[in-house]
C-alpha cells in the first residue's frame, strides 16, 4: 500500500483527540496529515537481527495540520507541538539539544531528508495520542513529517525501505537508540485489513489478514512510562551481540533455528522468531487459542531470558491471563514499561477491561489496523 491510499479507515476514527488539538491550534490550516503508530503482535527484539516480525499499525497515531506561510521570508519552520505543549521556530541550530528533544528530532528527520527548517516555509500544528511507550510514537512522528514534505515536494523521495533505513539512523544518532527496521516500515507499509510478515533481511512486507471470528487485539498501559534514551535497549542490544560472539555466531544475525544455544538471550531470539512463523499460522487459521499461547510464552520468553518486563508487565499480564475470554498477554514494544498486548474475546472484553481498570490498569482500547500514512481531508467536523 502506497502512502495517502484512499482505501484507509475514516479520519473520524483516527486519533480523533489530536485531530481537534491539532485543528483547534490552526484553524488556518490547508491540509492535514497522519501517520499511525504500530504495535507487534509477535517478534520483539528480533528486527536488529534481520529477523521476521509481525506487526501492525494503529488507527491511533499522530496528526499534522500546515499553514503555508505568505512568504518565504518569514523565518522557516514554525511548530506547535501540543503535546509538550511548545511553539518554536526552527533552525538548524536545534541540532545542537539534549538527546530526546523533540525539536532536535524533527531538525534531524529534516536533515536526513537534505532540508533545513529554514527551507520549509509553513506552519504546523502536531499531536499525537501514542504517549507511555512501546507502540512507536517516534516512527509515527518522523514519518507523519517525511510523507506530509512529499506531498509538499520537499526533500528527496524514498521507498519504504531506503526510508526506514534513513530514519533507522536518525533513531542511532540523534536519539541513542541502536533500534531495528520495523517500526517506520510497519507504519509506512500499513494495512487495514490485519498486519505485516516483515522480513528485515530479504527487504519482503507479506500481509496477514486477522482471521479471528470473534477474538480482538486489545493494548493496555502497565502504569510506567517507558523512555529508551536512558540506555536500557542499548544494553540488552550489547549483551546479545557478545553472546552470539561467544557462541559462534555473528552479532548482528539470529541463530540458526536448529543452532544449540547457551545463552539465555539467545534462547530467546531463536524461540522468538520460531513463534513468529507459529503466529502466522495461527492467525491464518483464526486459532485464537494458539496465538494466545504463543503470546504468553512470548511474555516469559522476554521477562525470563531476555530481561526487558517490569514488575508491573508481568503483573499486568498475569492477572489478564486469569480473566474469562483472555487468550493470551504479552508486553509490546520492546519492554521497560509502557503497553502490553491482550488477545481477548469481543464480547468479554468490556468486563475484561473494567476489571483491570480496577486494578490499576485504566488505559486501554482495542487495537484495530490502521492502515498507511496519508492525507486527511478538511472537510465535516474540522474542515
Amino acid at each position: 500500500m502506497t502512502p495517502f491510499s484512499p482505501g484507509a479507515p475514516s479520519p473520524e476514527g483516527l486519533a480523533s483527540a489530536a485531530q481537534t488539538r491539532v485543528f483547534e491550534a490552526l484553524p488556518e490550516a490547508q491540509s492535514a496529515f497522519f501517520a499511525p503508530g504500530r504495535v507487534n503482535l509477535m517478534g520483539d527484539h528480533i528486527d536488529y537481527l534481520g529477523g521476521v516480525v509481525l506487526p501492525m499499525s494503529l488507527t491511533e497515531g499522530t496528526v499534522l495540520a500546515v499553514a503555508p506561510k505568505a512568504q518565504r521570508g518569514e523565518g522557516g519552520l514554525e511548530v506547535w507541538a501540543l503535546d509538550a505543549p511548545e511553539k518554536a521556530l526552527l533552525s538548524s541550530k536545534d541540532l545542537a539539544r539534549p538527546p530526546g528533544d523533540w525539536r532536535r528530532r524533527l531538525v534531524a528527520v529534516l536533515s536526513a531528508l537534505g532540508l533545513t527548517p529554514e527551507a520549509v516555509p509553513f506552519r504546523i500544528a502536531i499531536s499525537g495520542t501514542l504517549a507511555g511507550g512501546g507502540l512507536s510514537s517516534s516512527a509515527s512522528f518522523a514519518l507523519v513529517l517525511t510523507r506530509w514534505l512529499r506531498e509538499e515536494g520537499l526533500g528527496e523521495a524514498h521507498d519504504s525501505w531506503s526510508l526506514a533505513r534513513i530514519l533507522q539512523t536518525v533513531e542511532r544518532d540523534h536519539a541513542g537508540v541502536a533500534c531495528g527496521l520495523m517500526d517506520p516500515l510497519a507504519i509506512d507499509l500499513g494495512t487495514v485489513d490485519g498486519a505485516l510478515r516483515l522480513d528485515c533481511e530479504q527487504g519482503t512486507a507479506t500481509p496477514v489478514a486477522l482471521s479471528f471470528s470473534e477474538a480482538v487485539f486489545a493494548l493496555v498501559h502497565c502504569g510506567v512510562g517507558r523512555r529508551l534514551e536512558d540506555g536500557a535497549y542499548n544494553r540488552v542490544r550489547a549483551k546479545l551481540a557478545a553472546a552470539l560472539v561467544e557462541e559462534g555466531f555473528s552479532p548482528d544475525r539470529l541463530p540458526p533455528p536448529a543452532a544449540p544455544v547457551r545463552a539465555a538471550p539467545l534462547r530467546h531470539v531463536q524461540s522468538e522468531q520460531a513463534r513468529v512463523w507459529a503466529g502466522c499460522e495461527a492467525l491464518a487459521a483464526g486459532d485464537a487459542s494458539a496465538f494466545g499461547a504463543l503470546m504468553d510464552a512470548s511474555h516469559r520468553s522476554l521477562a525470563a531470558d531476555y530481561e526487558v518486563s517490569l514488575p508491573e508487565l508481568d503483573r499486568l499480564t498475569a492477572l489478564a491471563r486469569g480473566l474469562p475470554g483472555v487468550y493470551g498477554a504479552r508486553l509490546t514494544g520492546a519492554g521497560f514499561g509502557g503497553w502490553a498486548q491482550l488477545l481477548v474475546d469481543r464480547a468479554a472484553w468490556p468486563e475484561v477491561r473494567r476489571t483491570l481498570a480496577a486494578e490499576g490498569f485504566p488505559e486501554a482500547f482495542l487495537a484495530h489496523p490502521g492502515g498507511a500514512p496519508r492525507a486527511l481531508p478538511l472537510g465535516g467536523a474540522y474542515g
